[in-house]
């Protein structure tokens, strides 16, 4: 009996590690979605003045859902600030490339105000925020 009880502690206690590790999982896949827009959004208000408007208004979009990204992961001191810090950082250097080849232009600009201001983001992806 006492084998039998202490496998279900041990399955139990693996099921809740696989859920906490699952939801952390979906959290950092938010944070670099949202981190993806707000990253070109900035490019965009310095690369592209004629877009530099609509992408700040576009950029409010974003806040409610990263502050609470922010809450469920534990703010500043969250145990995967680390993780999202390296992600934003590569995708900030793909960026850079991007701009520096030429690759950035006003049109990208529009598809990614477009998308936040008319067609809205992936509700079943921010759906781990709730």
């Amino acid at each position: 009996m006492k084998k039998w009880v202490s496998a279900a502690i041990v399955a139990v206690a693996m099921s809740t590690t696989a859920t906490a590790n699952a939801q952390d999982y979906k959290l950092i896949t938010v944070a670099g979605y949202l981190n993806f827009y707000l990253l070109n959004l900035n490019a965009c208000q310095d690369f592209h003045p004629s877009v530099r408007q609509s992408a700040y208004d576009a950029e409010k979009t974003l806040y409610p859902y990263l502050d609470k990204l922010y809450g469920k992961m534990g703010g500043a001191e969250g145990a995967n600030q680390k993780m999202i810090a390296d992600i934003v950082m590569k995708r900030r250097a793909m960026l850079n490339g991007q701009i520096a080849e030429g690759d950035f232009t006003v049109d990208h600009c529009q598809a990614i105000v477009k998308i936040l201001t008319e067609d809205g983001l992936d509700k079943t992806l921010l759906s781990a925020l709730e």
